[in-house]
């Protein structure tokens, strides 16, 4: 009898350690499978680079409050649906550590380095989650022959690409309607022909430090700007167009003024991106005592279902069921305008015509933006 309850404890013994080691060996390979680091780990060594991406919307595109205002407007039309797709960009780390209610830190961190720099591939026939990442050692960046004392690196020639932007700057909503379109805007431009991407424009290299003198020599004396600058940068929104008089006819009783409107420097549809946003090309006719002004509107606008125009940016993606005008600029292209005034009765006579971005947000309460992004003035006597 005392053989068997010996036999019987030994054999708990043996199965309690089993079951324990079990656990222990469980929760050991869990705690070494690879996770997004940190952005302040980067900091570390690349201290130049993080105070761009720390300082630009890409690290603050989960705390934006436009975008806040949005995102909570969708969240409850949807009942919490959305969150599986407006943070696949915006907190693209949720999907990967299932944290869809933020509560971690590192989603908190929206775009941040770690994830960037482990995609392998974007892969747009997944709408889903289109980016296929590689977690680990390995960083990937555009640079060959580069070693680093703290991860291993590998060059890909995606991180030269627009297929890289192409995961969140392309969208196609339910009803199969193309909300985002840089991406294929781009594809179809000049500049896609030439080799020139989105890098080229809103990566551009500068004076800098790749990393800290004191963690490793080099001699790159050049850094690709990190602050990613687009529509939130009053200096990127200002290389896009030249707005120039061309004509002013004076006839019967009439001043006819001709402006030229040109995307002299956008690879991309003028405005792009949310289809909230607008150009106003505005001319002004001036005397000392008189005013007068004449617009154009350059913009896409989308109805939902019913025909109803959509206007609201969550709207957009939840709601847009074709596109029913886009005259917006093209990469490239040059809009001639005619505008015809009635001949004022004082002789001094100032015309100006300038470009204005306009940007409708939701921020407590609907609040526009308006930037001036080219202008041209011209003084006539009659």
């Amino acid at each position: 009898m005392a053989k068997k309850k010996r036999t019987l404890l030994i054999t708990i013994i043996a199965f309690t350690v089993f079951f324990l080691s079990s656990i222990l060996v469980s929760n050991s390979s869990l705690s070494k499978a690879p996770s997004i680091a940190a952005s302040k780990n980067c900091k570390e060594c690349h201290e130049e680079i993080y105070n761009h991406w720390k300082n630009a919307m890409h690290s603050m595109s989960i705390e934006d409050p436009i975008f806040k205002a949005s995102y909570m407007e969708t969240y409850f039309e949807t009942a919490g649906e959305a969150k599986f797709n407006c943070l696949r960009c915006h907190a693209p780390i949720a999907f990967l550590n299932n944290d869809y209610d933020l509560k971690k830190e590192i989603t908190k961190e929206g775009v941040n380095c770690d994830f960037c720099h482990s995609v392998k591939k974007v892969n747009l026939d997944n709408q889903t989650y289109p980016f296929e990442l590689e977690i680990g050692e390995i960083k990937r960046g555009p640079l060959s022959n580069v070693e680093s004392p703290a991860h291993k690196t590998e060059s890909s020639a995606l991180f030269k690409s627009s297929e890289l932007c192409a995961g969140c700057h392309e969208y196609t909503n339910h009803n199969g309607v193309k909300v985002l379109g840089t991406y294929s805007e781009w594809k179809t431009s000049p500049y896609a022909e030439e080799g020139t991407h989105c890098q080229n424009c809103h990566m551009p290299l500068i004076p800098g430090k790749i990393v800290k003198s004191e963690i490793k020599s080099s001699n790159r004396k050049q850094i690709n700007l990190h602050a990613i600058s687009a529509s939130r940068s009053t200096e990127q929104l200002r290389k896009a167009l030249k707005v120039e008089i061309r004509e002013i006819n004076k006839e019967e009783g009439v001043v006819e003024v001709v402006v030229g409107v040109i995307n002299v420097g956008s690879g991309h549809m003028v405005p792009t991106g949310i289809p909230s946003r607008k150009l106003i090309l505005l001319v002004e006719l001036k005397t000392p005592n008189e005013y007068f002004s004449q617009q154009r509107i350059y913009q896409k606008i989308m109805l939902d279902e019913t025909g109803k125009e959509v206007k609201k940016e969550y709207e957009f993606f939840l709601k847009a069921a074709q596109v029913s005008f886009d005259n917006r600029l093209r990469p490239r292209e040059t809009r001639v305008e005619r505008f015809a005034f009635a001949m004022p009765k004082n002789k001094k006579i100032t015309i100006s015509a300038r470009i204005e971005y306009l940007y409708k947000a939701s921020v407590l309460r609907p609040t526009e933006i308006r930037v001036k992004m080219a202008e041209d003035i011209k003084s006539i006597s009659k």
